[in-house]
Protein backbone atom coordinates (compact mmCIF):
# COMPACT_ATOMS: atom_id res chain seq x y z
CA UNK A 1 0.00 0.00 0.00
CA UNK A 2 1.60 3.29 -1.15
CA UNK A 3 -0.24 6.67 -0.35
CA UNK A 4 0.90 9.74 -1.94
CA UNK A 5 -0.58 13.29 -0.63
CA UNK A 6 1.42 15.87 -2.60
CA UNK A 7 1.06 19.71 -2.25
CA UNK A 8 -1.27 19.25 1.15
CA UNK A 9 -0.59 22.36 3.80
CA UNK A 10 2.68 22.93 0.94
CA UNK A 11 3.77 19.68 1.73
CA UNK A 12 3.82 16.30 0.03
CA UNK A 13 3.67 13.56 2.35
CA UNK A 14 4.07 10.18 1.63
CA UNK A 15 2.39 6.59 3.67
CA UNK A 16 3.66 3.08 2.96
CA UNK A 17 3.25 0.04 4.01
CA UNK A 18 4.62 -3.22 2.16
CA UNK A 19 3.75 -5.76 2.38
CA UNK A 20 0.70 -5.81 4.14
CA UNK A 21 -0.20 -8.40 6.58
CA UNK A 22 -2.90 -9.58 4.62
CA UNK A 23 -5.35 -8.73 1.77
CA UNK A 24 -7.26 -5.54 2.14
CA UNK A 25 -10.97 -4.64 0.46
CA UNK A 26 -10.54 -2.20 -1.39
CA UNK A 27 -14.67 -1.87 -2.13
CA UNK A 28 -15.09 -1.17 1.49
CA UNK A 29 -11.85 0.86 2.90
CA UNK A 30 -12.57 4.73 2.75
CA UNK A 31 -10.23 8.19 2.21
CA UNK A 32 -11.54 11.67 3.92
CA UNK A 33 -9.92 14.41 3.13
CA UNK A 34 -10.24 17.49 5.50
CA UNK A 35 -8.55 21.01 5.05
CA UNK A 36 -6.17 19.98 8.10
CA UNK A 37 -5.93 15.51 7.85
CA UNK A 38 -6.00 13.48 5.58
CA UNK A 39 -7.63 9.68 7.19
CA UNK A 40 -7.32 6.53 4.99
CA UNK A 41 -9.63 3.42 7.01
CA UNK A 42 -8.39 0.41 5.31
CA UNK A 43 -11.03 -2.92 6.01
CA UNK A 44 -9.63 -6.32 5.91
CA UNK A 45 -10.80 -8.71 3.45
CA UNK A 46 -11.05 -11.64 6.04
CA UNK A 47 -11.11 -11.46 10.12
CA UNK A 48 -8.35 -13.02 10.69
CA UNK A 49 -5.94 -11.12 12.95
CA UNK A 50 -2.96 -9.13 12.45
CA UNK A 51 -0.63 -8.73 14.93
CA UNK A 52 1.05 -5.17 12.83
CA UNK A 53 -0.06 -3.76 9.89
CA UNK A 54 3.04 -4.90 8.23
CA UNK A 55 4.12 -8.53 7.90
CA UNK A 56 7.31 -9.54 9.53
CA UNK A 57 9.83 -11.25 7.61
CA UNK A 58 10.78 -14.87 9.57
CA UNK A 59 13.67 -15.19 11.18
CA UNK A 60 15.97 -17.23 9.18
CA UNK A 61 19.60 -17.94 10.01
CA UNK A 62 22.06 -15.64 10.79
CA UNK A 63 25.11 -15.68 8.98
CA UNK A 64 28.39 -16.74 11.11
CA UNK A 65 30.85 -13.91 10.94
CA UNK A 66 34.60 -15.38 9.72
CA UNK A 67 36.64 -16.36 12.92
CA UNK A 68 39.00 -13.28 12.44
CA UNK A 69 35.38 -11.17 12.98
CA UNK A 70 34.82 -12.71 15.63
CA UNK A 71 34.64 -11.11 19.32
CA UNK A 72 37.66 -12.07 21.34
CA UNK A 73 36.51 -13.15 25.00
CA UNK A 74 38.90 -12.50 27.65
CA UNK A 75 39.91 -16.45 27.83
CA UNK A 76 40.63 -16.41 24.53
CA UNK A 77 43.34 -13.84 24.85
CA UNK A 78 44.52 -15.29 27.70
CA UNK A 79 44.74 -18.47 26.56
CA UNK A 80 46.80 -16.68 23.46
CA UNK A 81 48.90 -14.55 25.57
CA UNK A 82 49.73 -18.16 27.64
CA UNK A 83 50.27 -19.64 24.18
CA UNK A 84 52.58 -16.97 23.06
CA UNK A 85 54.36 -16.97 26.46
CA UNK A 86 54.93 -20.55 26.23
CA UNK A 87 56.14 -20.89 22.66
CA UNK A 88 58.68 -17.89 22.86
CA UNK A 89 60.16 -18.66 26.76
CA UNK A 90 62.76 -20.51 27.76
CA UNK A 91 62.58 -23.80 29.59
CA UNK A 92 62.00 -22.52 33.05
CA UNK A 93 59.35 -20.48 31.66
CA UNK A 94 57.79 -23.63 30.02
CA UNK A 95 58.02 -25.80 32.92
CA UNK A 96 55.83 -23.06 35.54
CA UNK A 97 53.82 -23.13 32.97
CA UNK A 98 53.41 -26.93 32.91
CA UNK A 99 53.16 -26.83 36.41
CA UNK A 100 50.52 -24.14 36.46
CA UNK A 101 48.24 -26.62 34.60
CA UNK A 102 49.34 -29.72 35.63
CA UNK A 103 49.22 -29.19 39.56
CA UNK A 104 46.04 -27.98 40.26
CA UNK A 105 44.42 -31.19 38.21
CA UNK A 106 46.86 -33.94 40.07
CA UNK A 107 45.59 -32.17 43.35
CA UNK A 108 41.89 -32.51 41.98
CA UNK A 109 42.92 -36.26 41.17
CA UNK A 110 44.20 -36.77 44.48
CA UNK A 111 41.00 -35.18 46.13
CA UNK A 112 38.48 -37.38 44.01
CA UNK A 113 40.37 -40.84 45.05
CA UNK A 114 40.16 -39.95 48.82
CA UNK A 115 37.01 -39.32 48.63
CA UNK A 116 36.00 -42.71 46.79
CA UNK A 117 38.55 -44.45 49.43
CA UNK A 118 36.67 -42.54 52.04
CA UNK A 119 33.18 -43.69 50.91
CA UNK A 120 34.02 -47.38 50.16
CA UNK A 121 35.39 -47.96 53.84
CA UNK A 122 32.33 -46.10 54.78
CA UNK A 123 30.13 -48.95 52.54
CA UNK A 124 32.05 -51.66 53.79
CA UNK A 125 31.88 -51.19 57.57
Amino acid sequence: MDLRVLSFNGKNWRLKLNPLNGLINPAASRLKVKSNSVTLELVKANTRHWDDVIKKKPPGPRPRPDIDERPQFASNSIMGIMKDLYDNGDDSLRKTIADSWTKPLDELKKDTELKRETELKKDTQ
